[in-house]
């Protein structure tokens, strides 16, 4: 009995993780208003009655695809930050660095999350409360980081240069070649290491700038 119960909640382990990766990916193609629970059910192989009983709503499966994905992303983030040396000269690179490498990487899911990512830097009203609750814990942590890397940066200096940050980075997220084109480098894509590179160093430059405002 035992043995059938673990492998019942490992069956539905993997189906609900099947259609969170099938929700986001469906999210991000069509939209959330134009994303429908039939077309998310059909990509997970799932009946779209299981998708209601699992999640009840498309609201609710689209916040449900957002708290996932958002603790991959901060969890990566957070063991970063827990290895930065504040003592280094470089702990503020290392921190901002911290910051862009997990959205940018595995834990960011992707060119699908990534237009989500996006919509959801952007503020829109559907999104500020996921936002608050997903990503301000986090955000907050991070603030607090900058101004121990960099004491002669305050804490509003310091949430003004993460916000400023999270721009930039919703500028590239989306991976789309633009960034490429306009180097004038299409045929030689930019390294995810590359990208994380020079994000930081013009944030980094950018931090500096600010803190030396009065």
């Amino acid at each position: 009995m035992g043995q059938q119960l673990a492998s019942q909640r490992t069956e539905r382990t993997a189906s609900l993780a099947r259609i969170l990766d099938a929700a986001e990916q469906v999210f991000a193609e069509a939209g959330f208003e134009a994303a429908g629970m039939k077309a998310i059910a059909s990509r997970s192989g799932v009946s779209q009655g299981l998708l209601h009983y699992h999640f009840g709503s498309k609201d609710r499966l689209y916040q449900e695809v957002i708290r996932a994905r958002s603790k991959k992303i901060n969890d990566a983030r957070m063991a970063l930050l827990s290895a930065v040396d504040f003592a280094a000269d470089d702990a503020l690179r290392n921190v901002i660095e911290a910051l862009f490498r997990p959205p940018l990487g595995a834990e960011g899911g992707g060119k699908a999350y990534a237009r989500i990512f996006a919509g959801l830097i952007v503020g829109r009203p559907r999104d500020q409360a996921l936002v608050r609750e997903c990503y301000d814990p986090t955000a907050r942590i991070f603030i607090e980081a900058i101004t121990r890397a960099r004491p002669d940066i305050g804490t509003a200096q310091a949430g003004m240069i993460y916000q400023m940050a999270l721009g930039v980075l919703a500028s590239v997220i989306s991976r789309d070649g633009r960034l490429e084109r306009l180097m004038g480098r299409e045929e030689k894509p930019l390294e995810d290491g590359e990208l994380v590179t020079a994000l930081t160093d013009f944030v980094a430059g950018g931090a500096s700038a600010v803190s030396a405002r009065p």
